[in-house]
């Protein structure tokens, strides 16, 4: 199967073209575009989560364990 990208240039136009796609009975899946400031804020957030790490006043959770709670 094929993955087609689309980027409207406004919400009228993304409704319109996903009305489109399931009136042609197409799969779609809908991604909002995470803004730059909140990528930003996400990287600042794990950068003082590692740095609270470094200074021993948190414990992380490993790997295996995080993934078992899932």
């Amino acid at each position: 199967m094929d993955t087609i990208i689309v980027k409207p240039r406004s919400s009228e136009e993304c409704k319109e073209v996903i009305t489109l796609l399931r009136n042609l009975n197409i799969k779609t899946e809908v991604y909002k575009e995470r803004s730059k400031d909140k990528i930003l804020k996400s990287i600042e957030n794990g950068a003082k989560e590692a740095a609270l790490f470094l200074k021993g006043k948190i414990q992380l959770q490993d790997a295996k364990s995080f993934l078992g709670e899932l």
